[in-house]
């Protein structure tokens, strides 16, 4: 049966290094979809080359970006190219492959890689670089098109993130083979905006109306608001965690992440309040993920947005974002005593030369960091626990 889009919509992961699902009676040969850990597709062709016995990939373009027959008639042009000797993939691309073409291929890339960063890049594609630049060839886009692009942004943060995105997909241009080897990088030079670090934490007062605000929401989501002060782990570091990497039997109980925004793995050590919040979820555990979709239980929840939405608007602190609750678990330990080498090294920072010094710190001096800030939270707030832990509603 023939590829169609309710067919597209309806897979799901299945677990294997490439699920690939081929066109079927009456589609391309070699033609599909890919589908991915993260429940991305993307349309791919296999083909060999004049000569060659191998079989090779290329990636036509992400679903839902490019609709089905775009896609099929993209793979009959690639496969009449191959027919004549061309390699799709070769310097042939280089003069005439577009931003917008090359923006599904630097993201497909970025997924290979599983960069966690991903689902950002494409937003700021969406949003600014591929309507600005979309149908500029990446050989003929200049300096003064990026400039331009800059100062089109109002949000002067995000103009120099945008601008930061686009300088790394021309070194990953050049790399693939998409822009001739030392080919000026078009967003070097461009003068960004000054930026402020933001410092924002809560301090006590603020702590206590977060904690009653958040009491009118499922019970994972509490847990999750906790978790975050108990460990000041990045959001997306939690959101994505496994039981498979969360060990609570251990002497020492612990979890662990891979591929950080730092670069390093961070194998966490836990303090008695987390892990009893840990040990009250597991017992109700029905996914992988600790904490799942509540839709789909074997993906984990994408994000808790609209929740943290309502419990800041009820507390009164609408300019507080879930990366200040990792602020305010560093400023926890500061308070307690924790020297900041040990703070950064806890809150795994990647900037921070100190860091490199005391990679090796000891467990139980990174346990008793994190224990200090449990130790604090309770002292300002009461006893931490949640009553039960429900699935998120």
């Amino acid at each position: 049966m023939a590829l169609t889009k309710k067919l597209i919509d309806s897979f799901v992961y299945d677990g294997r290094s490439m699920d690939f699902r081929p066109d079927g009676i009456g589609g391309i040969p070699n033609f599909g979809v890919r589908v991915y850990k993260a429940g991305t597709k993307s349309f791919v062709l296999g083909y060999r080359r004049a000569g060659s016995r191998k079989q090779e990939w290329i990636t036509i373009g992400r679903y839902g970006v490019m609709a089905l027959q775009q896609a099929r008639q993209r793979a009959r042009e690639i496969l009449i190219e191959v027919g004549k000797g061309v390699d799709p993939k070769g310097t042939s691309n280089i003069k005439t492959i577009t931003l917008k073409d090359f923006a599904s291929l630097f993201l497909e890339e970025m997924r290979k890689r599983e960069k966690k960063s991903v689902e950002a890049m494409r937003r700021q594609l969406d949003k600014n670089i591929v309507p600005a630049l979309g149908s500029k060839r990446m050989s003929e886009i200049r300096r003064a098109d990026v400039h331009k692009l800059h100062g089109s942004i109002k949000a002067k943060i995000e103009a120099n993130r945008n601008v930061s995105l686009v300088s790394i997909m021309f070194l990953w241009a050049e790399r693939m083979g998409y822009v001739e080897e030392n080919h000026p990088n078009p967003a070097r030079g461009i003068e960004r905006y000054a930026e402020k670090s933001r410092t924002r934490f809560l301090d006590d007062a603020e702590l206590k109306r977060l904690i009653d605000s958040m009491k009118e929401e499922p019970q994972t989501i509490q847990t999750i608001i906790w978790l975050y002060l108990l460990t000041g782990v990045r959001k997306n570091e939690l959101l994505g965690l496994r039981w498979e990497d969360v060990d609570l039997d251990s002497p020492q109980p612990s979890f662990f992440v891979g591929n950080t925004k730092s670069g390093r793995d961070l194998n966490l050590q836990l303090a008695p309040q987390a892990v009893a919040l840990f040990r009250q979820l597991k017992a109700h555990a029905h996914s992988p993920f600790c904490f799942p979709s509540p839709t789909r239980h074997m993906r984990p929840i994408a994000d808790i947005k609209d929740y943290w939405a309502r419990i800041r608007e009820r507390a009164g602190l609408q300019d507080v974002r879930i990366h200040d609750l990792r602020r305010t678990c560093g400023t926890k330990m500061a308070e307690a005593g924790v020297p900041l080498h040990t703070i950064s090294t806890v809150l795994n920072h990647s900037d921070s030369e100190v860091t490199k010094v005391y990679a090796r710190i000891a467990d139980n001096v990174q346990r008793e960091a994190l224990e200090a800030v449990g130790d604090n939270l309770e002292d300002v707030l009461g006893k931490i626990g949640i009553p039960t832990i429900a699935v998120v509603a």
